[in-house]
């Protein structure tokens, strides 16, 4: 009987930290810091710009992903903005690309997420 409860006790733990570690991804951005590209020339990201909400709602509607799958199966653009916000009372910084991935650092963290219909298509 002890047994069986153990495993009852470890299961409902594993599910309510499943979905804690879920809901503690969405980050609260505060400000976006700079845009830019890692050394093209050109116009090629001449039009990827966020506003604090287009970013916001991008992490809102992001999965959690690995670094593999970013590389396996999102197109890693040379296109991205930055900026700051708070995760689990944490400061952060955060990237956000236009191939629809985006990174969030913070003191003892690091997040990779992905999504493929979250960011707005330039004019």
């Amino acid at each position: 009987m002890v047994k069986t409860f153990a495993i009852c006790f470890f299961l409902i733990s594993l599910a309510a930290c499943k979905g804690f570690d879920t809901k503690e991804t969405v980050i609260d951005v505060t400000d976006i810091m700079s845009s830019g590209n890692d050394g093209v020339s050109g116009e090629f990201c001449a039009d990827f710009s966020l506003n604090k909400d287009e970013a916001q709602y991008f992490f809102n509607n992001a999965t959690r992903v690995s670094a593999r799958d970013i590389h396996d199966n999102y197109a890693f653009l040379p296109c991205f903005v930055k900026g700051v916000g708070y995760l689990n009372n944490k400061n952060c910084e955060w990237e956000i690309r236009a191939g629809g991935t985006s990174s969030i650092t913070c003191e003892d963290m690091s997040i990779t997420m992905a999504c493929e219909d979250c960011l707005p298509i330039p004019e």
